[in-house]
């Protein structure tokens, strides 16, 4: 780290097992200057502070590849954060760069493909193999190379300080804990079109998977797919023998678990009428017309300025960012500077005057 923070920047990257574990951590960390790379092994340290102390250091620029996950799994784990950022993959899509993944940006510009047999490998098991280590060196080794591949893109089409403003967005990136999470059955696919009934019984098999992941430290999913609970839920065995013919439950998961589901599906079905779960439909708000007009209006003039700079349209300016903007306006708001969601190389792009009109109609 000592030697790390005398570099002008360094390339960052992390590995997890969220594919593999049910209780995710960050169980590798890459670093890599223009000089060296190094990996560090997180399980076999007890103090990482002199990597916070790097992260923070205002004169060292920190270089990622779709830094998003990163920065919040680094908050999450070790309460870290970071300064003076240049994620790549913003920075590819600002350039107009076709491809933004690694792979396809490092073969681009430097001829190198990536291996990418260990994209799911399970980063928590030791000892890593050399083939591993060589992987995971891999995704930060080119980064510096690729970071002033990009800067001298954006430098050319003078988008540099549209970087610029979305790297200082990045930094106040923070873990945010899932909310809901007693109501996190619902999102499987298909669980809103189930009765109160199957639902009370979806609820029950969600809650035996957790704890059973939880217990065997593997990723839920591996325990028992969505797809199968919610066939146990809509046919709801009470037996073994029922269980092993529902469609999609695999035969090793009845015998290892199938004592298990048969109770969760009886603890299911007892649920008490007045206890059942349901969906809560939220309201509809009333059509706003002069609404859709704006925001119609509003897509038109990023369609066309989309066309005009060479990117797409969804990449120049997002739709939601689009509807924050026609909502702030419904309710009075006509200060652009007041909407967070509309970037100031938005608004620049866009044209603030022509922005007002679309909104005033």
């Amino acid at each position: 780290m000592e030697r790390l923070a005398q570099e002008p920047r360094v390339a960052l990257d992390t590995e997890a097992a969220s594919f593999h574990r049910y209780i995710d951590r960050v169980y590798l960390i890459q670093l890599s200057s223009d000089h060296e790379t190094a990996l560090i092994d997180p399980l076999s340290l007890e103090d990482l502070s002199p990597l916070a102390l790097l992260l923070d250091e205002p004169r060292t620029e920190i270089v990622l590849h779709d830094a998003d996950y990163d920065l919040r799994i680094l908050n999450r784990d070790y309460g870290f954060t970071a300064r003076s950022l240049f994620d790549t993959r913003i920075a590819a899509q600002l350039a107009g760069e076709p491809a933004v993944g690694l792979s396809a940006l490092l073969e681009k510009y430097f001829g190198i493909k990536l291996n990418k047999k260990f994209q799911r490998a399970d980063w928590s098991r030791r000892p890593l193999t050399s083939d591993m280590i060589e992987y995971a060196a891999a995704d930060t080794r080119y980064l510096p190379a690729l970071r002033d591949e990009l800067e001298s893109r954006l430098k050319q089409h003078d988008r540099l300080d549209w970087a610029k403003e979305e790297f200082r967005i990045l930094e106040g990136i923070r873990w945010m804990q899932p909310s809901d999470t007693a109501a996190a059955y619902l999102r499987i696919k298909g669980a809103k079109s189930l009765s109160r009934r199957s639902l009370a019984v979806l609820r029950e098999l969600f809650q035996w998977r957790e704890s059973t992941a939880k217990d065997l430290d593997r990723a839920p999913f591996r325990v028992l797919g969505n797809a199968a609970l919610l066939a146990i839920a809509q046919s709801a065995p009470r037996s073994l023998n029922r269980l092993k013919s529902v469609d999609g439950v695999p035969l090793s998961a009845v015998a290892r678990y199938g004592t298990e589901l048969v109770e969760a599906v009886k603890r299911g079905t007892e649920v008490l009428q007045s206890e059942l779960p349901a969906i809560k439909r939220p309201l509809r708000p009333e059509h706003d017309q002069a609404y859709d007009r704006r925001l119609e209006a509003l897509k038109r003039l990023r369609n066309r300025r989309a066309k005009e700079v060479g990117m797409e349209p969804g990449m120049l300016c997002p739709n939601g960012t689009l509807q924050a903007v026609a909502r702030a306006a419904s309710s009075g708001g006509k200060q652009l500077s007041s909407i967070a969601e509309l970037r100031k190389w938005q608004a620049n792009v866009l044209g603030t005057d022509e922005i007002l009109a679309a909104i005033q109609g």
